[in-house]
């Protein structure tokens, strides 16, 4: 077995535990009585998060000098997706009387998560690759800092809808254009 696909065993278990606690509180979320339209979204840009970034993993499969720190800092990926998800998704999922009042009560969780996962991804080349390169693909990424400003600071339903419609727009265009190939990190 080559180590890539030793290694991919790892984070492939990371990964799957982050989706499989998502989609474990799906049910409990879409309950039309207590379900959130902004919380649902976030429920599903992360799980089409995870498929990409598990898709664009591939990449890392011809590196010759895995160290462990490399490896660990490559399972962080996976593990702030599985953080973010205990974010969205309690323990007792069915236990939530109102998931407005839940994603409100922890949205400042979610959005520092998600910060730190941008920041993470500025810092993800350089620690695996040696790469030091911040060209314009790299100033996208500071495109999402607006929706994370606003998500903090604000408890008004619209902002939160727009903020929500403009992670799952982005994630569906980055699934459908430059994460479409295994491996789709190489090409940034």
């Amino acid at each position: 077995m080559e180590l890539f696909n030793y290694i991919s065993i790892a984070f492939s278990f990371v990964y799957t535990a982050a989706a499989i606690r998502l989609l474990g509180g799906l049910s409990a979320a879409t309950n039309k009585d207590r379900r959130y339209i902004v919380h649902l979204l976030f429920i599903v840009i992360q799980l089409i998060s995870i498929i990409t970034s598990f898709w664009g993993v591939w990449a890392h499969r011809n590196l010759e000098d895995w160290k462990l720190y490399k490896f660990i800092f490559l399972l962080m990926d996976g593990a702030l997706y599985y953080f973010i998800a205990t974010v969205l998704v309690p323990e007792n999922p069915n236990e939530i009387d109102s998931w407005k009042d839940y994603y409100y009560k922890n949205k400042h969780k979610l959005f520092y998560a998600i910060l730190t996962f941008l920041v993470y991804v500025q810092i993800n080349g350089y620690v695996l690759t040696g790469e030091f390169y911040f060209g314009p693909e790299q100033f996208f990424h500071l495109i999402f800092l607006v929706p994370i400003f606003f998500g903090l600071r604000s408890k008004n339903h619209k902002v939160h809808v727009a903020i929500a419609c403009f992670y799952l727009i982005t994630t569906f265009t980055m699934m459908l254009t430059v994460a479409s190939e295994p491996g789709w990190v190489d090409q940034l």
